[in-house]
């Protein structure tokens, strides 16, 4: 009777190890999915924000040595130039996504619900046109703040800028630094989706 029982409650330890197993490969599977989606869902989002760091980069004549607009891994995207030569470069270098993004997300969404005043078009291209505007527009608001690894750069080299140069324009933004690293902490909140909704 006692090794009945004992054989039993094995087996019965078992099988809730094996349930936990299996539920946690559930659980990672469905993450990784939703992962995945999201990125597929959101990649016009990260191609812009990568081309508004080389843009800014450009513009700001800091060299750019690699550029990766999309791929299926993590980071989904990058741009590596050359160490920004002042402030005002690293900062725009940044912030540049925000400001590119809002841009054209605001353009997307102002064509899209504006629409329906262009008469000649027909009603197939009318709806594919609003779907991918919407679509374009949602997808590049979600990845206008900075990613964490651009807000963290951004708060060293205002850190940088502020404790060791004492420059004036990293003092003056100072504030501007810190709204823009609580708006990527509350992505975890879908702070990013709000944002979208704002947008629109």
């Amino acid at each position: 009777m006692c090794d009945f029982y004992t054989a039993e409650l094995h087996f019965t330890t078992d099988l809730e190890t094996l349930q936990g197993l299996f539920e946690k490969m559930l659980y990672n599977v469905f993450m990784k999915s939703k992962h995945l989606i999201y990125i597929l869902f959101s990649m016009p989002g990260i191609i812009v924000h990568e081309f508004s760091h080389q843009l800014f980069c450009s513009l700001s004549g800091v060299k750019v040595f690699k550029v990766k607009y999309f791929q299926l891994k993590n980071p989904a995207g990058f741009v590596e130039h050359a160490q920004p030569r002042n402030f005002i470069q690293a900062f725009f270098i940044s912030v540049g996504p925000f400001i590119f993004g809002t841009i054209i997300s605001l353009l997307l969404f102002w064509f899209a619900i504006h629409t329906t005043t262009i008469r000649p078009l027909l009603p197939t291209t009318y709806y594919l046109l609003l779907i991918f505007s919407f679509w374009f527009g949602t997808a590049i608001a979600l990845h206008c703040f900075p990613s964490s690894g651009d807000a963290k750069v951004l708060l060293l080299e205002t850190n940088r800028h502020v404790l060791h140069r004492f420059n004036p324009f990293a003092l003056i933004l100072y504030p501007f630094v810190f709204i823009i690293k609580l708006a990527n902490f509350l992505k975890r909140f879908y702070f990013d989706w709000i944002y979208a909704i704002i947008l629109l």
